[in-house]
């Protein structure tokens, strides 16, 4: 994940070949919704947060809820690991999460975003 970051600090994906293309928008055509994140984070690296959103608004929500996992996996082994486990990992949470990821592929498709 670091070394991820410093590439993207580094090289910007929109200028070269080799950086990975979304294989989903590459076959169908439509945006995928994590399509924007590698310009995402190089935005981001480089302290431009709100260009960051706009390639993929779906960041501000997804972004957060990704860091809690990172942060949950960094926590000691304790009680509140656990109840951020038991909450992150909650099949409400995870159904609501899919459905959102679901929405936003129709959503920004259908307007174009």
């Amino acid at each position: 994940m670091i070394l991820g970051g410093i590439v993207l600090y580094y090289l910007n994906p929109t200028q070269y070949w080799f950086m990975p293309k979304c294989p989903f928008k590459m076959i169908t055509g439509l945006s995928c919704p994590g399509c924007g994140i590698q310009r995402a984070i190089h935005a981001l690296v480089h302290g431009e947060f709100a260009e960051a959103i706009r390639y993929n608004y779906f960041l501000a929500y997804s972004g957060p809820y990704a860091a809690l996992f990172v942060i949950e996996w960094m926590m000691p082994q304790n009680k509140t690991r656990e109840k951020l486990s038991h909450i992150i990992e909650n099949k409400h949470v995870v159904y609501f999460y899919v459905l959102s990821f679901s929405i936003w592929l129709v959503v920004r498709n259908l307007l174009n975003i």
